[in-house]
């Protein structure tokens, strides 16, 4: 089975700009957040934002049966 595409191009840039900011105020300099569960919590929403660029598929769109993929 295959990942159906789900996000524009402008949607994948976005998150992959998120993705980056995030994993790095989350894992690399962590003297913007003290609090290491928030730190952590945000380094992997930005993984996880990264993955859905790579993948130019949101699992959350396709259960919300939403996507701004064009043709």
């Amino acid at each position: 089975m295959a990942i159906k595409r789900n996000l524009h191009n402008i949607d994948i840039a976005v998150r992959t700009l998120i993705g980056v900011a995030l994993i790095y105020i989350g894992f690399v300099d962590t003297s913007y957040i003290s609090n290491d569960v928030v730190r952590w919590l945000l380094g992997i929403f930005g993984i996880v934002n990264l993955l859905a660029a790579t993948l130019r598929s949101c699992p959350v769109y396709a259960l919300a049966d939403i996507s701004t993929y064009q043709k």
